[in-house]
């Protein structure tokens, strides 16, 4: 072996080796973890004619940034009213014309609404009985959260 041999023998080797360790040793991705936790609403009577407003306290774990909601209801036929409220403030809202409305939605990317720990969002439902007397059979919505401080 000749000079120049031992040379890109040695090279290919740095080479290799800083290409192995750039996998190994890749930095964690630049984002947040999500979380998710539910609020939830039981179902309850409700008369023909009659209109009811429940609610469903969801309290953040830590000062969050809400992005996203994923709302359910149990009698979508009765086009029923969902919002997600932090005080006077709605954060996520469905008035729907069709049970296609109860859609996943999330904020724009970079953005959110700030919780505050120990301040209660809650889960409203509407919902007005235009038939017979049943149940409302309640409703659900998930709610996607990151907390604020990135750790």
């Amino acid at each position: 072996m000749n000079r120049r041999d031992v040379l890109l023998l040695f090279a290919s080797i740095a080479l290799l080796g800083i290409g192995v360790s750039r996998l190994v040793l890749a930095p964690g991705a630049a984002t947040r973890q999500v979380s998710v936790e539910a609020a939830i609403i039981g179902s309850a009577p409700l008369g023909s004619g009659a209109s009811l407003v429940q609610e469903a306290p969801w309290v953040p774990p830590d000062d969050v940034f809400i992005v996203g909601w994923s709302p359910s209801v149990g009698a979508p036929d009765a086009l029923p009213e969902l919002h997600l409220k932090s005080g006077t403030t709605t954060i996520f809202s469905v008035v729907p014309s069709s049970v296609d409305a109860f859609r996943p939605a999330f904020l724009p990317a970079g953005t959110g609404f700030r919780a505050r720990k120990g301040e209660p969002v809650t889960l409203q439902l509407v919902i007005r009985n235009l038939g017979v007397a049943g149940e409302t059979k309640g409703a659900r919505a998930l709610i996607y959260f990151h907390p604020v401080s990135w750790r």
